[in-house]
C-alpha cells in the first residue's frame, strides 16, 4: 500500500477545472473538501465508512477472481439548465455523451490501444431512462431556463428547484446528471465538471458538467470535446480517485495497477515519468485532454463494481429497472429520432443512436477485423472499419440479442424502405430478424428473417416499410454452438418516392456534364450528420505545415479534412445530391485529390442506388504533394439514381490533411488514356527513379535502372517502347507503421498472404482483398508478411503500432 492520506481529508466533491486561457484542467478538490467538511463535520466519518467497504470488497473481488460478472446497466436522467439557446443542448449532443460513456466503460472506444496491458472492460453500461419516477414514459431529459451564468460547485444550487435548479429524480434509481451554463468553485472560474463521491448526501448525489464539456457533438469546446469530462466524473461518482492520489509520490488512489505519479498531467504528455515510473496519462482519471484519454484499469473496475454490488453505496442503482419502458416486454421507447432521409449507419464511431434492448439476454458488440472465434464471422466490415455482431461463444448459447433503432419520422405519403448487409457463416448459425413496430404500438412484426450458414460473403437484405413505422430492431437468436456469429453493417433507410411517382431525384441533378469546383460553397453537397467531423472549404494552403495542398487544383477553393487534434481518428463524410442517371447507359466520375504528409489516413468514395452504400474508390497514405486525378466508372449505376459520398478517415497525427477539388460527372464511358493516381508527365514525358506509376492498376515506385514512358492506361513502357514487367522489388506494403488496415502495391487480387511474428509463429493469413488486409487486432510489434504475388513469394517487414 502506498502512503495513505487521512480519510478525514478526502474530498466529498471531486472536481475538475480548466483555466480558459491555458486550456488546461485544474482541480479544486482540496479547497472544496475543506469547505464541505466545515459545513458538515460528520462527513469524514461517512466517507471513511464507505471507503473501508469499497477497499475490502474490491480486494475480495480481485483475490477471488470475481471482478468479471454480469453487465450492469445504469439509467441516466440529464437535467439541462440553460440561460440561452446554445446552452439548451440538443438531444443528439446528450445521446453522444451516453454513447461515449458506453464506449469508454465497455472499452469499445475506437482510440483504445494496448499501451497498458491492465486496461479493462468495466462491464458497466448506461441508458437514458425510459420511465420517470411517476411511471410515465420519458426520454430521460428535463429542461429548465435560468438566468444564472455560473454555478458555485460548493453550493449544489443547480440540484434543487428551491434554489433555481432542478430537483434530482430518485438518486437510488437514476444517475442524475446536470448540464449548466458554467461552473466556479467559490468564485474560481473555469471548472469543467464535478461529482459527489460515494457516502455523500443522497439528495445531492450525481454529476454536474458545463454544457460545452458534455458529449462530442454540438456545442462542445476543444480540447475537452470528446465526452471524457463526464467519463471522468462518473468514475468519481462510482468511487475512483484521481490517478495521482491528489498528492506527491507516495500518495494513493487505492488502486494497485495504476502507477504512482507526483501530480496531474495535462495536455497529452505520453511518456511522462515521475515517481520512478511512466505516468498513465491515458487514464480517464488523469487530467489529460479528451483525445489522449482511453482507459480504465482492472483495479479501477474492482472499485467501481464494489460500489455497485450488494452492500455498495450505489447497489440499488445497479438494480434499477428504469431503462425498461413502462409498457414492459422490452424497449419500445426511443433515445433519438431520425427525420432526415436517406439515413445510413455503418457503426464507425459508435452505435449511432441504436441502443441495446434491456429485455433480452445478450448484447450486440461493435467490432473491426475478424470475430474472436475461427471459422465463423466476417473477415472485416462490409464498409468502413466497423460492424456490429453477436458473439455466439459460450456463455452466449441459446440467448437473444436485440438492437433497437432510433425512432423514425417519415413524411406523409412516403414509401420508405430499408436495406442492410449481413454475414452469417459457421456450422451452427442461429437466426437473424429485422422487426418493426408502428407508431403507438408495442408489438413487433418481422420484416426479414434468415437462419443457418449463408456463406462467408456479406449479403444484402431489403425490406419495404410503411410510413407509420416508428422503430426497427435487429434480433439474433443464438444456438448451442460457438460457430454461429452473426454480423450486420451498412444499414440504409430511404423515404422513397411520394405519391405521383418520379425518378426519386426530384431535387437532384439530371443535366450532364455536371461539375463542382467548391468555389466558396459546397454547392448541393451536404455534411453527413452521422459522422464525427466536417469537411471544410479552403483557399490557399491548409493551416498545418508539411501536409495539405498549397492551393486549389482549379479555381481558388477546394474542400478538405483537417487532420490536426482534436480531429484524430475521426470520420468525415460529405453527401452528394442525387444524380439521375436513368436516361444514360454510361457515366464517369472524376475528381482531383491531394494527400501528403507523414500519417495520411484514407479517402474513399461510396455510392448508393437507394440501398446500402458500396465503396467504388479508395486510396490511403501519402500520395505526394501533387494533385492526382481519380476516374471512376459509374456504368453499373446507369439507368438508375445514384448518390455519392466522400469519406475520409483521419489518423492520430496532424500530418494527414486530405483535399478534393474539380469534381465532374459525365455520361461518357470511362476514359482509357490515363490511370487513377498517375502524376502528370514531366518535361521529358517520362518518369525518374522514385516516381510512382500505375502498372496494371497497381501503384509502384520505379527502381534504379528503370526509365519508362507511360503508354496507354495500365501499361508501362521503356525508352524503346517495350512493355516493362513489374519487378518483384516494386511489391510493397503501406502505410508502415500501420494501425488498422495494411494495403499492398504491385500484386494482383488473386494473391494470398501469411503474417508471422518475429518468433516465426503464424498470426494471420488470407486472401489479399482490394479493401486491404485487416491488422487492427495484432499486438503492437514488428511482423513479417509473406505475399504470394504474381507467381513469386516475397516477404516484407512492417510495424504494427
Amino acid at each position: 500500500m502506498k502512503k495513505m492520506y487521512s480519510i478525514g481529508v478526502l474530498a466529498l466533491f471531486m472536481l475538475i477545472s480548466t483555466l480558459a486561457m491555458a486550456q488546461q484542467r485544474d482541480c479544486s478538490t482540496h479547497d472544496d473538501m475543506e469547505y464541505a467538511m466545515a459545513q458538515d463535520p460528520s462527513l469524514a466519518q461517512k466517507i471513511a465508512k464507505e471507503e473501508q467497504y469499497i477497499q475490502q470488497k474490491a480486494n475480495d473481488l480481485i483475490q477471488q477472481k470475481a471482478v468479471n460478472g454480469a453487465v450492469i446497466t445504469i439509467p441516466v436522467v440529464v437535467h439541462v439548465i440553460y440561460s440561452n439557446a446554445t446552452q439548451n443542448i440538443s438531444q443528439a449532443q446528450i445521446q453522444s455523451q451516453i454513447d461515449v460513456l458506453n464506449e469508454d466503460f465497455r472499452r469499445t472506444n475506437s482510440d483504445r490501444d494496448n499501451t497498458w496491458s491492465q486496461a479493462a472492460d468495466m462491464q458497466i453500461e448506461f441508458c437514458l431512462a425510459q420511465v420517470d419516477p411517476n411511471g410515465n414514459p420519458t426520454n430521460g431529459i428535463t429542461r429548465k431556463a435560468s438566468s444564472v451564468t455560473s454555478w458555485n460547485t460548493t453550493q449544489n444550487r443547480m440540484k434543487s428547484s428551491a434554489t433555481g435548479g432542478t430537483d434530482p429524480w430518485d438518486t437510488t434509481q437514476y444517475l442524475n446528471m446536470w448540464t449548466v451554463s458554467a461552473l466556479n468553485s467559490n468564485g474560481r472560474p473555469g471548472i469543467l465538471g464535478y461529482a459527489q463521491f460515494p457516502g455523500g448526501n443522497r439528495a445531492t448525489d450525481g454529476v454536474v458538467m458545463g454544457y460545452n464539456y458534455f458529449g462530442r457533438v454540438g456545442a462542445v469546446s476543444a480540447p475537452f470535446d470528446g465526452g471524457r469530462t463526464t467519463t471522468h466524473e462518473v468514475g468519481h461518482f462510482l468511487g475512483l480517485r484521481h490517478i495521482w492520489g491528489d498528492g506527491p509520490c507516495g500518495a494513493d488512489d487505492f488502486v494497485a495497477d495504476t502507477p504512482e505519479s507526483d501530480a496531474s498531467n495535462g495536455g497529452c504528455q505520453i511518456g511522462s515519468v515521475s515517481c520512478g515510473s511512466v505516468d498513465m496519462v491515458q487514464n480517464y482519471m488523469d487530467y489529460s485532454d479528451d483525445a489522449c484519454m482511453n482507459l480504465f484499469t482492472a483495479g479501477q473496475k474492482a472499485r467501481m463494481r464494489a460500489n455497485l454490488l450488494n452492500g455498495g453505496f450505489h447497489a440499488a442503482l445497479a438494480q434499477s429497472t428504469k431503462c425498461t419502458p413502462p409498457s414492459g416486454g422490452g424497449d419500445t421507447g426511443c433515445n433519438s429520432t431520425i427525420d432526415s432521409f436517406p439515413y445510413s449507419n455503418g457503426f464507425e464511431n459508435s452505435l449511432g443512436g441504436w441502443t441495446q434492448d434491456t429485455g433480452d439476454s445478450l448484447d450486440w458488440t461493435r467490432r473491426s477485423g475478424t470475430t474472436p472465434s475461427s471459422s465463423t464471422g466476417p473477415n472485416g466490415a462490409d464498409e468502413g472499419s466497423f460492424y456490429v455482431y453477436v458473439e455466439a461463444s459460450d456463455p452466449n448459447f441459446n440467448k437473444t440479442a436485440i438492437l433497437n433503432s432510433p425512432c423514425l419520422d417519415f413524411a406523409t405519403g412516403s414509401s420508405p424502405d430499408v436495406s442492410f448487409r449481413y454475414q452469417m457463416t459457421g456450422n451452427a448459425v442461429g437466426t437473424l430478424e429485422l422487426q418493426s413496430r408502428n407508431t403507438g404500438s408495442s408489438s413487433w412484426s418481422t420484416l426479414f428473417t434468415q437462419s443457418g450458414d449463408q456463406g462467408a460473403s456479406w449479403k444484402t437484405a431489403n425490406a419495404t416499410l410503411s410510413s407509420n413505422v416508428e422503430q426497427l430492431r435487429l434480433v439474433v437468436n443464438t444456438t448451442n454452438s460457438w460457430q454461429g456469429d452473426i454480423a450486420v453493417d451498412a444499414i440504409s433507410i430511404s423515404e422513397g418516392g411520394s405519391s405521383g411517382g418520379g425518378s426519386g431525384c426530384a431535387n437532384g441533378v439530371s443535366s450532364f456534364p455536371y461539375s463542382e469546383g467548391f468555389e466558396n460553397t459546397l454547392g448541393q453537397w451536404t455534411q453527413n450528420n452521422t459522422d464525427s467531423l466536417d469537411w471544410t472549404l479552403r483557399s490557399g494552403g491548409t493551416p498545418s505545415s508539411s501536409t495539405g495542398p498549397s492551393g486549389a487544383a482549379q479555381g481558388s477553393f477546394y474542400i478538405y479534412v483537417e487532420a490536426s487534434n482534436p480531429n484524430f481518428n475521426k470520420i468525415a463524410a460529405l453527401d452528394s445530391p442525387c444524380f439521375d442517371l436513368t436516361s444514360t447507359s454510361n457515366a464517369t466520375l472524376s475528381f482531383q485529390y491531394q494527400m501528403t504528409g507523414n500519417a495520411v489516413g484514407s479517402l474513399r468514395v461510396d455510392a448508393s442506388n437507394g440501398g446500402a452504400y458500396s465503396t467504388i474508390f479508395s486510396v490511403q497514405g501519402d500520395q505526394g504533394a501533387a494533385w492526382r486525378q481519380a476516374n471512376i466508372d459509374l456504368a453499373s449505376y446507369a439507368g438508375q439514381d445514384v448518390q455519392l459520398r466522400l469519406v475520409v478517415n483521419t489518423t492520430s497525427s496532424w500530418q494527414g490533411d486530405i483535399a478534393v477539388d474539380d469534381l465532374r460527372i459525365t455520361t461518357a464511358a470511362a476514359s482509357t488514356d490515363k490511370c487513377d493516381g498517375v502524376p502528370a508527365y514531366n518535361s521529358n514525358n517520362s518518369y525518374s527513379v522514385g516516381d510512382q506509376v500505375v502498372y496494371q492498376n497497381f501503384l509502384f515506385e520505379l527502381q534504379p535502372g528503370q526509365w519508362v514512358n507511360l503508354g496507354e492506361c495500365g501499361t508501362a513502357r521503356d525508352s524503346n517502347n517495350s512493355q516493362v514487367s513489374i519487378p518483384v522489388n516494386a511489391i510493397s506494403v503501406y502505410p508502415n507503421p500501420v494501425k488498422d488496415i495494411l494495403f499492398t502495391t504491385g500484386i494482383d487480387q488473386q494473391s494470398t498472404y501469411v503474417i508471422y511474428d518475429l518468433t516465426g509463429r503464424k498470426v494471420a493469413s488470407g486472401a489479399v482483398m482490394k479493401e486491404g488486409i485487416i491488422v487492427g487486432d495484432l499486438n503492437p510489434n514488428v511482423y513479417i508478411i509473406q505475399l504470394q504475388a504474381n507467381g513469386t513469394t516475397v516477404s516484407r517487414k512492417f510495424v504494427k503500432k
